[in-house]
């Protein structure tokens, strides 16, 4: 177990120093940093569940719902700038509680077939005949993690409403499944769960530089960590998005990860990837 750690470690180190050694060179290259891959968008603040990890257990986030008309702004400025990239029609919350997802994939679709549209769900309210609706919609993937208090005993059990949408999905690469614990241990999600850690630990980190991250309210945030809209560095209803990817005081945060420095809500932040983005 120590070796895989260390392994782990070492790996992180080395797609870090490519990540930072290729985004330093575009920046000189273009005089910016390279635009986003992946675009979360929080439709909706709340869950169904309530895993001991996940901030929604350490923090009261009141409902917040995006409106439509926020939702199409961001559809078409990402069709405007030609995007193809993944986006996640989620971030801290259980897309499947959001009552117009249907319409929402078929809007993002019908604005271009190059949009990679992605959710992660815990499945509880995920039906068979669901699922097969938003695949004709147009969703290109979903991630069903199935949370149990009892993984322990049952390690290999899928639960009641996960069972018949494996059997019917189980070798189609565009489901994925995960068989979770609601007792796991995930990183801090920048110090709203609360955990002991060595902040010079920390320092790059690829989240910001490859994730746009938008909340119910249309006001970009740093990353998906940012839980309680910490951060704010522009709103889609008045600004354009990729201005505010390349917000002065974003880009100040973006320039001390590179120089392996923790600033703004990344100082109490433990979270990183450990492999390579680019």
């Amino acid at each position: 177990m120590i070796q895989q750690k260390d392994n782990k470690s070492v790996r992180a180190n080395i797609c870090h120093g490519t990540d930072i050694a290729h985004i330093k060179d575009y920046y000189e290259e273009h005089g910016h940093f390279p635009m986003f891959r992946q675009v979360l968008i929080e439709t909706r603040t709340d869950c169904n569940n309530h895993c001991k990890f996940c901030p929604h257990s350490f923090c009261k986030k009141p409902l917040g719902i995006m409106s439509w008309d926020c939702y199409k702004r961001i559809i078409d400025q990402l069709y405007e700038i030609n995007y193809n990239g993944r986006i996640a029609l989620m971030l801290s919350n259980e897309p499947l509680l959001e009552e117009r997802m249907e319409d929402m994939i078929v809007y993002a679709r019908q604005k271009s077939p190059r949009f990679f549209l992605d959710m992660t769900t815990n499945g509880i309210l995920l039906t068979l005949e669901k699922l097969d609706r938003f695949f004709e919609l147009g969703l290109d993937n979903i991630n069903i993690n199935d949370y149990r208090g009892d993984r322990n005993i049952y390690p290999d059990k899928w639960s009641s409403f996960v069972e018949p949408i494996y059997k019917a999905y189980y070798n189609n690469p565009k489901v994925s499944f995960q068989k979770r614990r609601t007792d796991e241990v995930l990183p801090n999600y920048a110090g709203n769960i609360p955990q002991e850690f060595n902040p010079s630990d920390f320092g790059f980190c690829n989240y910001p530089f490859r994730k746009i991250t938008i909340g119910y309210s249309g006001n970009i945030l740093l990353c998906c960590d940012d839980f309680l809209y910490d951060t704010c560095f522009g709103n889609v209803m008045t600004d354009n998005l990729l201005d505010c990817w390349n917000n002065s005081e974003m880009e100040k945060i973006k320039y001390s990860l590179l120089d392996g420095k923790r600033i703004s809500i990344c100082a109490r932040c433990n979270d990183f990837q450990d492999y390579d983005i680019y």
